[in-house]
């Protein structure tokens, strides 16, 4: 779930569910995230953007194990394992006026660190080639290559919008090029 991506009026539906009635549009009853990753694992990406009074919500679901469906009477047991990203940096997300700190450290378990693209530009070939080969496809399904000179030109470049840029790039060059 893209915690970013879903306004602040859905997301507690999106993450927990729920009940016919709930809400106006709320026609039947839905399942959150929680409940479909029941027994699984559940991506929880751009975690930073998630609004303070949701984040107490997260918190008391992890902790207590449970889930409530907005509009539901009584909580369902879950058995979810959370992976949770974002591109919010970790100073910003220790600043209690953005982010609380409990659920931070109930979050923290295992940090993963990936540095940006522009640090590891030996990762830029083999990520432009799965991408050209998935837009190739996509448009048209002609295979394609990559020169020599279009690589080293892609290494040199800083790709501030790190791989989600170099996407684009590949996306775009795709649909534009013979």
């Amino acid at each position: 779930i893209n915690c970013a991506a879903i306004p602040e009026s859905l997301i507690e539906s999106e993450l927990f569910g729920h009940k016919k009635g709930a809400f106006t549009d709320a026609r039947d009853d839905r399942a959150g995230g929680f409940q479909a990753a029941d027994g699984g694992s559940l991506f929880l990406d751009e975690i930073g953007n998630l609004p303070l009074q949701l984040q107490a919500k997260l918190l008391r679901v992890l902790e207590q194990r449970r889930v409530s469906p907005v509009g539901a009477d009584e909580s369902e047991r879950i058995d979810v394992r959370i992976v949770a990203a974002t591109n919010v940096p970790i100073e910003k997300l220790r600043d209690e006026n953005h982010f609380r700190q409990d659920l931070l450290y109930r979050l923290n378990t295992v940090e993963v660190t990936i540095p940006p693209l522009r640090e590891r530009s030996g990762d830029i070939s083999a990520i432009a080639n799965h991408y050209l080969s998935v837009f190739s496809q996509k448009y048209g399904g002609r295979e394609r290559r990559l020169s020599k000179a279009a690589i080293d030109a892609m290494t040199k470049y800083s790709w501030p919008g790190n791989i989600r840029s170099l996407r684009h790039a590949i996306e775009r060059a795709i649909i534009l090029a013979d």
